[in-house]
């Protein structure tokens, strides 16, 4: 049987390298990756930047077992030249794997995760938190996921990297709520975040002083 899961990484662009270079690299990622989803491996992709870090979410589809971690560097191999080292413990990567933290939905397969109209977007948006408050965050989304009860956008999904978190959604965002457990119930995790003073975790960036996310440029998405 098929399987399907979710995955989003971090890189970051070499000092020097043009636009147009990347322009270039950016097409030929993109029909890479529109090959293996024309080729049954890749359900939804999307590639995202703020400055010079740039963002992956992947949702790929395998059989037997998948190395998320070496993914990206294998698929979007024409990026490599343009791209920093991440040192990591079993190796260098050029796209560093990030953590999922928090999520409406569990995909297990490809005809689970369909979706039944294409979105009208497929955003990634970014925040910043507090060394100190990186833990705090991260325990109580995991916390709320674990519970299951809140509801929101089936396909949003956060994930973390050093102080950096990584949001994926789909627009419109009231098209499919769910939860994870499938049932109606209140949640208690949500009133715990909340009590924790949410705004205190978060560096805003300058550009969107207002917000704890901010949306970032779509380079392409699939």
């Amino acid at each position: 049987m098929l399987s399907l899961t979710r995955a989003q990484y971090r890189a970051s662009i070499k000092e020097g390298v043009s636009d147009d270079a990347l322009l270039e690299v950016f097409s030929l990622c993109r029909r890479e990756l529109e090959g293996r989803k024309a080729a049954g491996e890749l359900m939804t992709a999307g590639l995202y930047r703020y400055k010079d870090l740039l963002f992956l979410y992947l949702e790929p589809i395998y059989e037997a077992s998948i190395d998320l971690r070496g993914l990206a560097d294998k698929w979007l191999a024409p990026l490599s030249p343009c791209l920093k080292p991440w040192p990591e413990f079993d190796g260098d990567r050029l796209f560093a794997y990030m953590t999922p933290v928090f999520w409406f939905d569990e995909p297990k397969t490809p005809a689970d995760y369909a979706r039944a109209l294409p979105p009208e977007g497929r955003c990634g948006r970014i925040a910043r938190l507090y060394d100190d408050k990186v833990m705090s965050y991260v325990t109580h989304h995991q916390s709320i996921a674990a519970e299951g009860l809140l509801v929101g956008d089936r396909y949003q999904f956060i994930s973390v990297h050093e102080n950096i978190l990584f949001s994926y959604f789909e627009t419109p965002r009231d098209r499919e709520r769910v939860n994870i457990r499938k049932i109606s119930g209140e949640s208690t995790e949500i009133a715990r975040w909340s009590d924790a003073d949410p705004d205190s975790h978060f560096q805003r960036f300058p550009e969107a002083p207002g917000d704890n996310f901010m949306v970032i440029k779509t380079v392409f998405s699939l």
